[in-house]
């Protein structure tokens, strides 16, 4: 699990994938998320899924800070960087 406090507009991680679903839960804020090819903002309370192996990336929106928690559902961290 990765506890995210992101405070600069357009911050975020890189397109990158991972071999097992990661689960994002906003807590605060909004994001712009692309998942495969799909784009598309979410905010507070909302709950976002990446499928296994689907590159995926998002970043702040604003106005203010992101805080989102991500789940990664597997015992050890595995990430493929696309960009």
């Amino acid at each position: 699990m990765i506890f995210n406090h992101t405070e600069a507009i357009g911050g975020g991680p890189r397109l990158h994938s991972h071999p097992y679903p990661e689960t994002f839960i906003i807590r605060k804020g909004r994001a712009r998320f692309t998942v495969g090819g799909e784009v598309f903002e979410a905010v507070a309370g909302q709950i976002v899924v990446a499928p296994a192996n689907v590159p995926h990336k998002f970043e702040n929106t604003g106005p203010g800070p992101l805080e989102n928690i991500d789940i990664h559902e597997a015992g050890a961290f595995e990430t493929t960087w696309l960009e």
